[in-house]
């Protein structure tokens, strides 16, 4: 499976999937499922990103998240 960086953000910030606002939503974690992906402001480095989705469960939205060292939360989607 292929993953892209969509978003570096502050937790709470406006970021929206799909049109899904990612932080007013209830995360829901798929199965435990983590990836490992290069942090995208460092990308010698690898990070943990729990494999969630938010939105109705008809049409669920499906991202990778993590939070960064630096305070920041990273985004990945499928490609």
């Amino acid at each position: 499976m292929s993953w892209r960086s969509v978003h570096i953000g502050k937790e709470n910030d406006q970021f929206a999937l799909k049109g899904v606002k990612v932080w007013q939503q209830e995360w829901r974690w798929i199965n435990g499922q983590t990836v490992r992906l290069p942090n995208p402001l460092d990308s010698s480095q690898t990070e943990s990103f729990s494999v969630c989705e938010v939105g109705s469960t008809r049409s669920p939205v499906r991202f990778a998240a993590a939070r960064l060292p630096s305070r920041l939360w990273a985004f990945y989607v499928n490609d």
